[in-house]
C-alpha cells in the first residue's frame, strides 16, 4: 500500500522557458504532480504528455508512482497538505472514487472538439486508454503455446508456476473463465466460486502487484505463463528482446481514467494538463510507444499498423470480456475484503 519511493523531476524553469517559448497563458510558480503506473507505461506518458507539456506551460512536474491501490488513492484525495493533482485510475476505482466524493467532476467543457470515446466520458474522471489483460507465456513454446485461460490452469498439460495478480479485479474474471463460465455470463461475478478455482492452483500462483512483475517473472523462468497487461508485454518483446508470446483471447478489456483528487492542490493546471494528453498527436505518440488504446478517435490513423495489431478490440479480437466498472464500482469494497481474507487462508 505504500507509493514508490522513486519520485521523478522533470524540473523546467518557466522563466527559461517562457524566454525561449513565450506565450501569454502559461502559468508561472507552478506545480504539478502526476501519478501513475510506473515501468514502460510511464515512460510512455512522460515522453508523450509531461515533458511536452511542461516545456509549453513552463509547469515543474513532478511524478510519482503507485500500483492502483484505492486506500491510497482515498488518502491522498482526503488529505489536506500533500495530495495529488492528476492520478491515473484503473475502470471500478474511477467509477467508486466518483460515487465517494474523492475526485473533482470534470469541467463542463474540457473535451470540446476531441472525438473521445463514449464510453471513456465520465462524470469524474475521463479514459485516456484502454488496456487489456492477457495470457503470456515463453515463445519458446511456440505451437504448443496456451491459448485460453483454461490451458492457464491446466498444471499437468502445462506444468510450472503461474502469475496472476495480487487483485480481485481481474483474477476473479480470469478463474471463472477457466471454470467454464461464458464470457457474457460472468457478472454479477460468483466469488466463491472463482476463489474455488483458484484454490485449485493455489500452490503453484506467483502473485504479482505491478505491472513490470509479470515480464520479469517470465524473464526469470519464475513461471510458466501470467497474466499481464498487454502493453507491458509488447514492450518487453519489442524494445527488451524478451521473447515472449501472448494470446487476446478471453483478454479482459478496461479503461484506465485521468482523476483530480478533491484536494489537489492546482486543479486549474491538472485539468489543463488532462486536455492535453487528449489531443490526438499526443494520444498517438503515447500508444505508437506501448501499444495501449487511445481514447482520441482520431488519433488511431496515426498508429502504426504493427503497434495498432498488439492493441486491445479490433474485429481479430472480438472474443475479449469488457470488465464491468459499474459492478466492480460498487462491489470492490466487500470483494477486496473476502480476497484479503483468502489471501490469508480464510
Amino acid at each position: 500500500m505504500l507509493m514508490s519511493s522513486r519520485t521523478a523531476i522533470i524540473a523546467i524553469l518557466s522563466a527559461t522557458l517562457s524566454a525561449c517559448n513565450p506565450s501569454t497563458d502559461a502559468p508561472s510558480k507552478n506545480s504539478l504532480t502526476v501519478v501513475s503506473f510506473g515501468g514502460p507505461y510511464q515512460e510512455a506518458q512522460r515522453t508523450a504528455y509531461m515533458i511536452p507539456f511542461s516545456k509549453k506551460y513552463g509547469i515543474a512536474l513532478t511524478e510519482g508512482e503507485y500500483n492502483g491501490e484505492y486506500g491510497l488513492i482515498s488518502q491522498r484525495a482526503r488529505a489536506t497538505s500533500g495530495s495529488w493533482d492528476v492520478v491515473s485510475v484503473e475502470s471500478g476505482p474511477a467509477l467508486r472514487g466518483g460515487a465517494e466524493g474523492l475526485f473533482k467532476p470534470i469541467p463542463e467543457g474540457l473535451l470540446d472538439g476531441l472525438n473521445i470515446a463514449p464510453a471513456a466520458r465520465r462524470k469524474f474522471s475521463v479514459g485516456h486508454l484502454s488496456f487489456a489483460t492477457i495470457l503470456a507465456y515463453p515463445e519458446a513454446l511456440g505451437k504448443q503455446a496456451p491459448s485460453s485461460w483454461i490451458d492457464f490452469f491446466d498444471l499437468k498439460k502445462y506444468p510450472g508456476r503461474r502469475g496472476l495478480r495480487n487483485n480481485p479485479r481481474g483474477t476473479l474474471e480470469i478463474a471463472l473463465l477457466a471454470d467454464g463460465v461464458a464470457p457474457d455470463k460472468l457478472y454479477p461475478l460468483d466469488v466463491e466460486r472463482a476463489l474455488h478455482k483458484l484454490e485449485t492452483i493455489r500452490s503453484s500462483i506467483v502473485f504479482w502487484d505491478s505491472g513490470a512483475q509479470p515480464t520479469q517473472l517470465l524473464a526469470n523462468n519464475s513461471v510458466a505463463m501470467t497474466s499481464a497487461f498487454n502493453g507491458r508485454i509488447w514492450s518487453a518483446k519489442t524494445k527488451d528482446k524478451l521473447p515472449v508470446g501472448w494470446t487476446f483471447k478471453s483478454g479482459l478489456y478496461e479503461y484506465e481514467y485521468w482523476a483530480v483528487p478533491k484536494n489537489a492542490p492546482h486543479p486549474d493546471l491538472a485539468f489543463r494538463f488532462i486536455r492535453f494528453s487528449l489531443e490526438k498527436d499526443a494520444q498517438a505518440d503515447f500508444a505508437n510507444q506501448i501499444a495501449y488504446l487511445p481514447t482520441n478517435l482520431d488519433a488511431m490513423p496515426l498508429i502504426s499498423p504493427n503497434v495498432r495489431s498488439a492493441m486491445p478490440g479490433g474485429s481479430d479480437k472480438q472474443d475479449e470480456v469488457i470488465v464491468d466498472a459499474e459492478w466492480w464500482a460498487q462491489n470492490e469494497g466487500q470483494v477486496g475484503a473476502r480476497w484479503e481474507r483468502w489471501m490469508a487462508g480464510h
